[in-house]
């Protein structure tokens, strides 16, 4: 114990020992109260932020896990939509009015209205303050697990119309790897209303005039109307004939959507459309 001891003392007077800082703890976004809700100024709105650390705040009539707020005050009576489509982790959505006397009144509470993401409808009064909360719904979609926070938020304000929901998609190309055989085909979505699309088909190729490479690709996405949604999928083949380079036909089988209404698309008409693989 005295050579220990000795040994330490030693050490500070030398000088040798180093304190290690203890980890910095990362501060909760700047809208993680209602007393700093983010201001939605114009519709249409789109607010993306890191909801990773922020912590549980709120009247309870929602969840309250991992809270962030907005405040919504319409010049004159409009009908809008709040979602939080295109979010990366489990949403919960709620939108509560104060009366003068401070008090809490509820105007509505939503989870998974359009996929994983919320979103609630409401017709706001002119002059009325209305507060949007986000908090974390029930655990954390990347791993399956309940999770203690949020995530990479987006947050969406638009003005609800009559436009009925319409989903096209077209293919740009697609490429192969000569080592796996598998092929990768480039396309995009294009919807005109806010949603999820589910839609599958067949990649399939003639090999020398006799073998048949074929494979199956589906996708399930959001879609919004500002612009093409791009996306890809790797399809590997299901017969023993790998993809090559060269004429290959991209077939689409059908193609479902949901705006979270009354908003439906479903169509089941297959159509092929020929592409070259690189």
């Amino acid at each position: 114990m005295r050579t220990i001891l000795k040994s330490l003392m030693v050490a500070l007077c030398a000088g040798t020992l180093v304190a290690v800082p203890a980890p910095a703890i990362a501060a909760p976004p700047s809208n993680d109260t209602e007393a700093g809700a983010v201001p939605i100024d114009s519709v249409p709105f789109t607010h993306s932020m890191d909801a990773s650390e922020a912590t549980a705040d709120g009247p309870r009539f929602c969840s309250t896990h991992a809270t962030v707020f907005y405040t919504f005050t319409p010049s004159e009576n409009v009908r809008v939509q709040v979602d939080t489509l295109g979010s990366e982790y489990d949403t919960a959505l709620a939108v509560f009015t104060r009366d003068r006397a401070g008090d809490t009144q509820r105007v509505g509470c939503n989870n998974d209205r359009i996929g994983w993401a919320s979103g609630l409808r409401l017709r706001a009064i002119a002059g009325t303050t209305y507060v949007l909360m986000v908090a974390r719904c029930c655990g954390d979609p990347q791993d399956g697990r309940p999770g203690r926070s949020g995530g990479p938020l987006v947050l969406t304000l638009t003005e609800v119309t009559d436009v009925p929901l319409e989903v096209t998609i077209a293919v740009a190309g697609g490429t192969v790897d000569s080592t796996t055989g598998i092929a990768t085909i480039s396309a995009t979505i294009t919807c005109t209303n806010r949603s999820v699309v589910y839609a599958a088909g067949i990649l399939r190729q003639v090999r020398q005039e006799l073998f048949v490479a074929r494979g199956w690709w589906g996708v399930y996405m959001p879609c919004t109307p500002d612009a093409p949604v791009a996306w890809s999928y790797e399809v590997d083949t299901e017969t023993s004939v790998a993809f090559g380079t060269g004429a290959a036909t991209f077939r689409r089988d059908y193609i479902e959507a949901y705006a979270g209404w009354r908003d439906w698309f479903t169509t089941y008409e297959a159509e092929v459309t020929p592409l070259q693989l690189a």
